[in-house]
Order: structure tokens, then C-alpha cells, then sequence
């Protein structure tokens, strides 16, 4: 229940002396607190949940002990006798809690000649407004009183309000200080808030009005798609990703090949594909029906398979995803609830307790991402020991300029030039190099206790098929021969730097088709280490049905756009964290400022992410996001930390 506190002054004062009492807080609408509308009409129905909200003395049952909403459990609650903690409360208890306060404050200030504001919710403005108007118990529910509108009453020596010609009815001495005709449409707005229908087939404001794409451009100057979706209430927009390093497997990004344009990036293909074939389908459609949506778009518009599932190779991942992404947007508001909320709902997550993630930062490139000569294409930092999201973007920030410095002295300023994805990408040599570079950024930074180390070795990309072996020096055309290794080499490669260095976590340490070599890892290493999937998994439930049979790996990357809607995301997210995975959400190198992954992590209750350095704005559009929900969510939210595999 949200706060506002009684102010009082005195016209001839500098100051304005203010008195603080809970006995004008909102009133405490007992088990429906906290609820979403639309459910609890749909469970109890709308004519008794109008009884409950607007009755003068009948009461919505209790709340429970264990609720969240529970004001019992709030620290600003804690010097309260816990009897007068409200459990429920019909409008008469309001009265009867706001009264005596009027009595032994509020009185004896005007009493003394003192001019008093007050400023407390609608209900505990009605409870003195009934006593100063003498107006009815019936007639005092449906006293509309519009928000932030001051209210002015004269009074004489016994404290009997003054008449007023200019009071609105049904007050007869209050005078509202504004434009009549303004008050009166804000008085309209409150009554249309409180009102309570019955869900119907499909809510005006849930319907599609419209779907519109076009084409914009990513972090890394690519073309990509982005839709706005437009409902009765509001337009929701979406932007999709690109990579770099892409799996085979992955859902079909389609481009248009056009070779004197954008180097053949561009994506108008797909954007006409969401503007003529897509939107027409979907208009009128409920958007809080994400399953559904999804499915007519992926296996009925466009219907395209191939051996691990449906590809959208006909209207293009990017243009399903796009739309699939602003539908799950225009569904949370539809849904009265946060994007996080909605997600953790349509994916049958808890909606009362959040957990947010480890941030696992990208802070020094290689591979594909980086013109040096790493093979491995990410090094990471995880702030595992941290005790909240925001102590992990503090940690991960100063990590990451303590590296900035270490780098600039051993490499040079030009070293410090910054990747896709926000890391550096100084000249080192090998991948033992970068690390020892790292850990000692780390001991530099005073967090070595806090922080753990993963990598992207994104390995099909130096991968030989012909020769079956793996490259540790692709980049060099004189590549020595002792750099290629076999499967076998480069698990015991791997093995030693978990002897050396605090790792947690590997992602795609073999080629995405080498299932013997992951089973083997998994039977080495599966126990100290998470071994990801990403290359291997493509965010596809068919190819985590694979690897959970094979025994390939222990943890799902979750990108969106791998496998091109919403409702699949979730499917994959779901049966990794049945099989007791760990799943690490992601971005990709090509972003936007959309920050879409940021209330997905948190509504999946994944524990871990991953968008790039602390550093570059696309990245920090997903950090910043994850900033504001932790300070929106505050109690109900813990942090991942150690447990960021299996988060509770």
C-alpha cells in the first residue's frame, strides 16, 4: 500500500511542519490487494467483487499471513502493534481508522488557527468529507474524488464547514481550487477507474487494431525489424537482434540478398512479409492469447519445417519474433502487470517472488567479435558473491575499467578500443594470456572473492570438419600444428584452466554437431562446471530434447531470436529447467535499445544473463532495466548469487 503523509502549516512559518500517520493510508482491501482485476472478477465474479470494493461495511475477506501484499510485512510497519495492522477493511473501518486522527491532530491544529493541508488517499479523504458534508453512508461509497485536485473548506470557530456556492455536488461546502470543467472529467476518470466488468471474450483493449514493421538498424550498423502494435489502449514496440557467430540451426533471419543494397543485409522482405501476410491475420485477435498468436503465425502462416522443428524460413524469424515480442508487450498492459509479471504468468512461474540475475559480462573479446588472435570469442566476469543486482553492476563496473587500465599499460590506448559487445579486444597472443590479464584486473579491482570467470569459446567456429579438429589459432594462416586439437586435447585444454582459474561457467566449448565430444566433456567436468549450450541448442526444444537424451550439456543459452517467437522461448526455457539446467538468457552481438530480455530473465527466474560489457547504451538498456525492477520489486525480489544455476 503506497504512502502519502499529512502536511500542516501556518501561512506566516518558513517551514512547513509535517505530521506522519499511518491512520491515513489507503484502505486495506484484504485478499484482493496486490490481485489483477480481471482474475479475481473471473474467480469470485463481478457483482461480488463490486460489494467487496464499494460496499460501506462489508469487507473483502482477510488477507493471508503469507501474502506478499501483507502490510504485516513491511519494514515501515515494523514499531506498529500488530493489531492495528488491518487485515481487511470494508470503508466504515476506514472511517474508523482515519477519525481519531482528525480528533487528535487534525482539530485542535484548526482549533488553534492554523491553516492544515492534508494529503491522503481517496478513502481517507471520503472518511472526512462524510463527517465535515454529514453525508450518508449509502451515498459516501459513490463520492467520486479526483486525483491531485486540491480541496478547500472554511470553517467557523466550532469547526462547521461554511457554505459555498461554488461546490460541486454532492458537496455542498468543499470548493474544488481549478478549472470546473476539468474537475468534473477527472471526477469522471476516478469513477471509470473503479469500475469492475465482468471479462468478456476479449477486452476492447486487448484487441489488435493494427500491426505496422519497418526496417531499422542494430549496434552494429545492420538492417533489422523492428514492429509497432497497436491496441485500443496504447502502440507497444519491438525490435528484434542479429548475430554474428550464428548456430546452423537456428530459425531462418531472413534478409533480402540484394547485393547493391546494404551488402544484401536489408530486411524489407521481412517487413512486407509482417505488413501484408502477418498483419491482416492478426488484427482482432486478443493479445493476451501469446500461445495462440504465436502458433498462427509459426505453424499455420508460415508452416515452413525441417528436422529439428519449425524453421520460418517463408516469413522470416525476425518478422515473427518482432511481432511475437510486442504482442507479449501490448498482453502485460492489456494484463494490468508488468512485463516481467505477465512473462512469469503466461510461462507458469511464481508472480509473487521474483529472483534476479548474476550478470555474466562480456569484458574481453576474441573470435568472431574481435580482430585479434583469441580463439575463444568471450571472457566473462560473474559477481557471484554480489548481494543484489546493483552490487553486481557495481562490481562488473569497476572490473571493468580496473581491466581498462591494466590493458592500456601492458597493450597501449589503442588496446582499449571496445568491441560489439562493449569488451576490449587488446593483441594478446593465446586465450591463457587474455585470462591472466583479466585476474588481474580482478585482484586489482578488490573483488576477487566476489567474482567468477566464464567464456564463450563459440568453438564451431574454428572447428574443421574434414580433419575433425580445432583450430586454437585460426586467425593465423601459419597456424602451428600444435594448436589443432582433437576433441579429447582440447577437453583436457579446458580441464586445466579449471585447475587454474575460478571458472563457472563454459559455453559451446565443442562444434555444434560434435554430440560425442560434449557427452565426454559432461562426464569429466558436468559436476564442477556449467557447460552451455548455444551453437549446439539453438534455443530449440526438439535439440534440448537431444541433448538432455545424449547427456551433451547441463545448461540451455536462451536467445529469442534462435528460434523466432515467445511462446517456443519459453517452452525451451521450461523443459532445461525441469531437467534441472541452468539457463542463461542472452543478447546478441547486432542489439537495440530494446530491453525486452531484461523482464524476460526476471520472469523466467533463469538467475543469469548475459548483454555485453557495462558499457555501449544497447547494452546497458537491458542493465539499466534490470536497475529498475530490483528497485521496483525491493522485498519481493532476492538475488541469484551462487545458487545463479538453480535459482529458488
Amino acid at each position: 500500500m503506497e504512502r502519502r503523509q499529512p502536511l500542516h502549516w501556518t501561512a506566516d512559518q518558513l517551514f512547513v511542519p509535517v505530521t506522519k500517520s499511518w491512520r491515513l493510508n489507503e484502505r486495506m482491501y484484504g485478499a484482493l490487494t496486490g490481485l489483477d482485476k480481471k482474475e479475481t472478477v473471473k474467480k469470485h465474479g463481478a457483482d461480488q467483487v463490486q460489494i467487496w470494493r464499494r460496499s460501506f461495511d462489508i469487507p473483502p475477506p482477510d488477507i493471508e499471513e503469507s501474502s506478499e501484499f501483507n502490510p504485516a510485512k513491511e519494514r515501515k510497519y515494523a514499531a506498529l502493534n500488530k493489531a492495528d495492522i488491518p487485515k481487511t477493511e470494508c470503508l466504515k473501518d476506514t472511517i474508523a481508522r482515519v477519525m481519531p486522527f482528525w480528533e487528535e491532530t487534525i482539530a485542535p491544529a484548526l482549533k488553534s488557527g492554523k491553516t492544515v493541508f492534508v494529503a491522503a488517499h481517496g478513502n481517507s479523504i471520503r472518511a472526512i468529507l462524510k463527517f465535515l458534508e454529514g453525508i450518508s453512508d449509502n451515498d459516501i461509497t459513490g463520492l467520486e474524488i479526483p486525483t491531485g485536485r486540491p480541496l478547500m473548506y472554511k470553517l467557523d470557530k466550532d469547526l462547521k464547514p461554511l457554505s459555498c456556492s461554488e461546490a460541486i455536488e454532492p458537496l455542498k461546502f468543499g470548493k474544488y481550487l481549478g478549472n470546473l470543467d476539468e474537475i468534473r472529467a477527472a471526477a469522471e476518470a476516478v469513477k471509470n477507474q473503479t469500475k469492475v466488468a465482468a471479462p468478456a471474450g476479449g477486452a476492447e483493449d486487448s484487441k489488435i487494431m493494427s500491426v505496422k514493421a519497418r526496417e531499422i538498424f542494430d549496434s552494429r550498423g545492420n538492417p533489422t525489424v523492428e514492429v509497432d502494435l497497436c491496441t485500443t489502449k496504447a502502440l507497444f514496440r519491438a525490435a528484434v537482434p542479429s548475430g554474428a557467430s550464428t548456430g546452423i540451426y537456428e530459425a531462418l533471419e531472413l534478409r533480402d540478398g540484394d547485393k547493391t543494397r546494404l551488402l544484401g543485409k536489408g530486411v524489407l522482405k521481412a517487413v512486407s512479409n509482417v505488413n501484408e501476410i502477418l498483419a491482416p491475420k492478426l488484427v482482432g485477435l486478443d493479445v493476451t492469447d501469446q500461445a495462440k498468436i504465436d502458433k498462427l503465425m509459426v505453424e499455420e502462416i508460415d508452416g515452413s519445417k525441417n528436422e529439428w522443428g519449425w524453421s520460418k524460413s517463408k516469413v522470416g524469424a525476425n518478422a515473427i519474433l518482432a511481432v511475437s515480442m510486442a504482442v507479449c508487450r501490448a498482453g502485460a498492459a492489456a494484463s494490468s502487470m508488468p512485463l516481467y509479471q505477465y512473462i512469469a504468468k503466461i510461462a507458469g512461474k511464481p508472480t509473487d517472488k521474483f529472483v534476479m540475475p548474476v550478470p555474466s559480462f562480456n569484458v574481453i573479446n576474441g573470435g568472431s567479435h574481435a580482430g585479434n588472435r583469441l580463439a575463444c570469442q568471450e571472457f566473462m566476469i560473474l559477481p557471484v558473491g554480489a548481494g543484489s543486482f546493483k552490487e553486481a553492476m557495481v562490481i562488473g563496473a569497476e572490473v571493468y575499467h580496473n581491466l581498462k587500465s591494466v590493458i592500456k599499460k601492458k597493450y597501449g590506448q589503442d588496446a582499449c578500443n571496445v568491441g560489439d559487445e562493449g569488451g576490449f579486444a587488446p593483441n594478446v597472443q593465446d586465450n591463457n594470456e587474455a585470462l591472466d590479464v583479466l585476474m588481474e584486473a580482478i585482484a586489482k579491482s578488490g573483488h576477487s572473492e566476489k567474482v567468477k570467470i566464464g567464456t564463450d569459446v563459440a568453438a564451431s567456429e574454428f572447428y574443421t570438419a574434414e580433419k575433425k579438429h580445432y583450430d586454437l589459432d585460426f586467425k593465423n594462416p601459419s597456424s602451428p600444428a600444435e594448436m589443432k586439437k582433437s576433441a579429447t586435447q582440447l577437453a583436457e585444454y579446458y580441464k586445466a584452466w579449471l585447475d587454474k582459474y575460478p571458472f563457472v561457467s563454459i559455453e559451446d566449448p565443442f562444434d555444434q554437431d560434435d554430440w560425442d565430444a560434449y557427452k565426454h566433456f559432461m562426464s569429466e567436468v558436468g559436476q564442477r562446471v556449467q557447460i552451455v549450450g548455444d551453437d549446439l541448442l539453438v534455443t530449440n526444444p526438439t535439440r534440448v530434447k537431444k541433448a538432455l537424451e545424449v547427456g551433451a550439456c547441463n545448461a540451455l543459452l536462451l536467445k529469442v531470436n534462435q528460434i523466432g517467437s515467445i511462446t517456443e522461448a519459453i517452452e525451451a526455457a521450461t523443459m532445461s529447467q525441469n531437467a534441472g539446467w541452468g539457463v542463461m538468457v542472452s543478447h546478441r552481438s547486432g542489439e537495440t535499445e530494446d530491453s525486452f530480455i531484461a523482464d524476460l530473465v526476471v520472469g523466467l527466474r533463469t538467475g543469469q544473463i548475459k548483454t555485453g560489457a557495462p558499457c555501449r547504451s544497447e547494452r546497458l538498456a537491458k542493465y539499466n532495466q534490470l536497475l529498475r525492477i530490483e528497485e521496483e520489486l525491493g522485498s519481493l525480489a532476492s538475488f541469484a548469487g551462487t545458487s545463479f544455476r538453480n535459482p529458488k
